[in-house]
């Protein structure tokens, strides 16, 4: 149950919210290009007030809430700032670092607290109680940061990779209908299925009938990735597109017949020449 003490420092928290964002931005470094920099640009400040604010504002209720529903507001807080920094490319040891200092500014009004308020009958044990609560939740709330920052961070780097690999893949058109895929480096699994995804599409977009698949550049592809490209030649004969398989080295060609991919169903060529002359324009 929350007595008078308590309610009393969360009201004095809160009525100095702003000296505290205040104090915390005093507190900076110049750092080159940092969002934390001294002489950061004035909207940036901004944003960090702000953000900042809504923080006091949920982590102040841990002396008068519950555990959970004080976490609850701060949930929503660690989730939208965790994907600014990420957006913002500040890394997340930057960020773990400025929670200390705020922790810091924290408890030194907390101390500010305990001076102003003689009349009180403050004792020590009020004094460790505040400062454990509120240490508890700077941990917890770190811990959930954290947490998020590397759930979106990993789902950027997916969505990079993603276009990366779609990248890797492009068809080109030669003439009215026809396209051809030059197809280099290894192939794995996810790269073969990021070039079905990929290839499927263009070859929809672009009316492809007719696709040269050239893996005169591919010096490896392991049996999966072969079951994968057999994939990819059965969707695009499912969408009309004949698929002509041409430059398959010797390597790949023995990794496919080891593991049962047959290709026989597949015109292929030895180059992508001999593929293209074969072709009455």
């Amino acid at each position: 149950m929350m007595n008078e003490l308590d309610q009393a420092l969360y009201e004095y928290l809160l009525s100095h919210s702003s000296d505290m964002t205040d104090e915390w931005l005093s507190r900076r470094n110049k750092e080159s290009g940092s969002l934390y920099s001294k002489d950061a640009a004035p909207e940036l400040v901004k944003k960090l007030r702000e953000q900042n604010k809504l923080f006091n504002t949920n982590i102040s209720k841990v002396f008068i809430e519950e555990e959970e529903p004080y976490k609850e507001g701060l949930i929503p807080w660690t989730k939208m700032v965790a994907e600014d920094r990420v957006n913002s490319n500040v890394p997340l040891h930057l960020v773990i670092k400025q929670f200390g200092v705020f922790r810091a500014v924290f408890l030194d009004f907390i101390e500010s607290f305990v001076t102003q308020n003689d009349n009180l009958a403050i004792k020590h044990g009020d004094i460790f109680r505040w400062s454990k609560k509120i240490n508890i939740a700077f941990d917890k709330v770190v811990d959930l940061f954290s947490e998020h920052y590397n759930e979106v961070n990993n789902k950027l780097l997916t969505e990079k990779e993603k276009i990366i690999l779609e990248l890797s893949a492009p068809v080109i058109p030669i003439a009215s209908s026809i396209g051809v895929l030059p197809l280099i480096g290894k192939i794995d699994i996810e790269r073969a299925q990021a070039i079905m995804e990929s290839v499927l599409n263009q070859s929809s977009q672009m009316r492809i009938t007719r696709l040269y698949i050239d893996l005169s550049g591919v010096p490896e592809m392991d049996a999966v990735a072969s079951c994968e490209l057999s994939k990819v030649i059965k969707g695009l004969n499912l969408l009309g597109v004949q698929a002509i398989l041409s430059g398959m080295r010797p390597e790949v060609a023995q990794a496919a017949v080891e593991q049962g991919i047959n290709f026989s169903n597949t015109q292929i060529e030895p180059n992508l020449g001999a593929a293209l002359s074969k072709f009455e324009w």
